[in-house]
């Protein structure tokens, strides 16, 4: 069974700069995280399976819908990240207390789909990785 930390957030006493290096330091982490699910889509997709595998092709065509939607999300993700980058700046000029808690609540709610999403495809990688180790021809 697989356990996954909770998101919490901690942001509240972060200065605006600590706000960005953890916003560039999650773009970063999605665009890897992307890489390495294409990659996996190009494992799904090639002819490198030992034959009469049952449901082999079920299972690789179920793994292609998931990774396809989980690198659709990434990308949707990369361009909030991205978008966020330029906002944060906008924090500094907040003079009131709800234009610093506007900030503050939409980087803890990006900051938490992130957290969502890499767990999700965490799991879905290692399911991939777990299956594919025993229908890969190896010789």
């Amino acid at each position: 069974m697989q356990t996954h930390i909770e998101y919490k957030s901690f942001n509240r006493e972060k200065s605006t700069e600590e706000l960005q290096y953890h916003v560039l330091l999650y773009a970063e982490s999605l665009q890897n995280l992307k890489e390495e699910l294409i990659f996996l889509q190009f494992l799904v997709n090639a002819q490198i399976y030992r034959p009469k595998i049952m449901n082999l092709f079920e299972n690789l065509e179920q793994f292609k819908k998931e990774l396809e939607k989980c690198i659709q999300k990434s990308d949707k993700l990369i361009i909030k990240v991205n978008s966020h980058k330029s906002q944060i700046a906008n924090i500094i000029e907040c003079d009131e207390l709800a234009c610093d808690n506007y900030f503050m609540n939409l980087h803890n709610e990006i900051e938490q789909n992130i957290h969502q999403f890499i767990n999700q495809a965490l799991i879905l990688k290692s399911r991939i990785f777990n299956y594919l180790q025993g229908v890969i021809q190896t010789e």
